[in-house]
């Protein structure tokens, strides 16, 4: 009698373990998909972001065009001959000329990603790194492929919800730049949640370069050598507010001076987020 009464109060204290066990795993999902959930507004004007922009490329204007100059080479260039060559003389697109841009778009728009980051970043780079994206020749041209019928479908339905999904899956290369062991509808729902609430901020980045874009034109195309640079380091540092690699001058000087004081005058620009490197840092001298 006493045995069966162990072994039943046994039972019971099994049954309440592997109870508490599934509610921390419940709880531990709940965390993380509520944390997946979250995103970061940038509230950076368009007129800082651009001023990021600009700060990034000093002393790099050179490297910035000549990487563009490549990007632009590649992916016009080779269409432009093999519509000549191929085509029935009114340069129209031929087979052979959109196969071609189909191949090399994705892996060209991912290289030109890893570059401007590169610059933004202040990281050693060369043009020749618009090419390394042929290094993830697979994923840069299956993410390229996906994104593109996601937004051709939307725009059956109409032009709007188009544009918008274009906005909604546009940090998708910078996202598999930075992260390359992501998989292609990784990078796609990362850029859906990042961009939750940031579409109409940059839609208004894009917008006010529209002066620059109208003047290059009286260049006869050249100025969009050095916009081409200017818009995508500045698209790079919204990329990195909105994944939080960067966060504003001002929450920073809000959390020291909590208690009230003077600001400095580096009030609207955004810094890196140096707390965060400096305790990896401590961790691992500690850890040694």
């Amino acid at each position: 009698m006493i045995q069966k009464k162990q072994n039943s109060t046994n039972y019971c204290n099994l049954i309440k373990m592997e109870y508490n066990k599934i509610s921390v795993c419940i709880e531990m999902e709940r965390k993380e998909r509520e944390k997946m959930d979250q995103n970061i507004i940038v509230n950076e004007s368009s007129q800082n972001l651009r001023a990021l922009g600009r700060d990034a490329l000093i002393g790099k204007w050179g490297l910035g065009v000549l990487g563009t100059l490549l990007f632009a080479l590649l992916t016009t260039v080779p269409v432009i001959i093999l519509n000549a060559i191929f085509g029935d003389g009114d340069m129209s697109s031929t087979w052979i000329s959109s196969v071609y841009s189909l191949l090399i778009t994705g892996p060209m728009t991912l290289g030109y990603a890893m570059f401007a980051i590169a610059i933004f970043r202040k990281r050693e780079t060369s043009p020749a790194e618009v090419f390394y994206g042929f290094e993830r020749f697979g994923k840069a041209f299956g993410l390229y492929i996906v994104m593109s019928i996601f937004v051709l479908l939307w725009t059956l339905l109409l032009i709007i919800p188009g544009i918008i999904a274009v906005f909604r899956y546009s940090m998708s290369f910078y996202i598999l730049a930075d992260h390359p062991e992501m998989g292609i509808m990784e990078a796609l729902n990362e850029s859906k949640r990042m961009m939750r609430g940031n579409k109409w901020k940059f839609f208004c980045l894009n917008l006010s370069f529209i002066g620059w874009g109208i003047l290059c034109l009286f260049t006869m195309g050249i100025g969009f050598l050095w916009l081409g640079p200017y818009m995508e380091v500045t698209i790079i540092a919204f990329y990195d507010i909105a994944n939080g690699s960067l966060r504003s001058v001002r929450s920073i000087e809000g959390e020291v001076n909590a208690g009230g004081g003077e600001r400095t005058a580096l009030d609207p620009i955004t810094v890196y987020k140096e707390e965060t490197n400096k305790e990896e840092t401590k961790n691992e001298e500690e850890f040694h």
